[in-house]
């Protein structure tokens, strides 16, 4: 099953100050939906631990996250490899970092989910509306970050 996403925001802050939060897992894989825990395993790599819950279907994902590509200030990608109850996905997400034309940076983002194994058979039909729902409270959350004072208000 694969699910495909993009989209665009802007946020009042210079490509600059986005890219260093986009490109530190640190500061990246914490905004993710359901996040439970992360251990850096070396500067770019993080194996990040969310809760996911399809129906009854409850687990823990383990993910290791991995900056792919970084190019200053414009671009941070990342790939990904993950495991849920009997099940594996792998994730890309890449960010465009371009000037906006009210002097702060508007954040072009795209990424693709592949998941496949034993919870794509059970729970196929509810895995792409909760992976579109979470991945907007991820773009959300990261507007927020990325907007002073704002922080507060994605968390909730």
């Amino acid at each position: 099953m694969g699910i495909k996403f993009d989209g665009s925001f802007a946020v009042p802050v210079s490509r600059e100050e986005a890219y260093a939060m986009l490109a530190d897992p640190e500061k990246f894989a914490p905004l993710l939906p359901t996040y439970k825990s992360l251990e850096m395993e070396d500067d770019k790599t993080a194996i990040v631990k969310v809760k996911v819950g399809v129906g009854k279907i409850r687990g823990t994902a383990t993910i290791a996250l991995v900056l792919e590509e970084e190019v200053p200030p414009t671009r941070a990608a990342y790939s990904g490899k993950g495991k849920i109850m009997g099940s594996a996905f792998n994730l890309a997400t890449a960010f465009n970092l371009v000037d906006a034309p009210d002097g702060g940076t508007t954040v072009e983002w795209e990424g693709e989910l592949d998941m496949f194994g034993k919870l794509v058979s059970l729970a196929g039909g509810l895995i792409r509306p909760i992976a579109k729902k979470d991945i907007q409270r991820l773009i959300d959350a990261l507007q927020g970050a990325l907007t002073p004072g704002g922080q507060e208000s994605a968390a909730s």
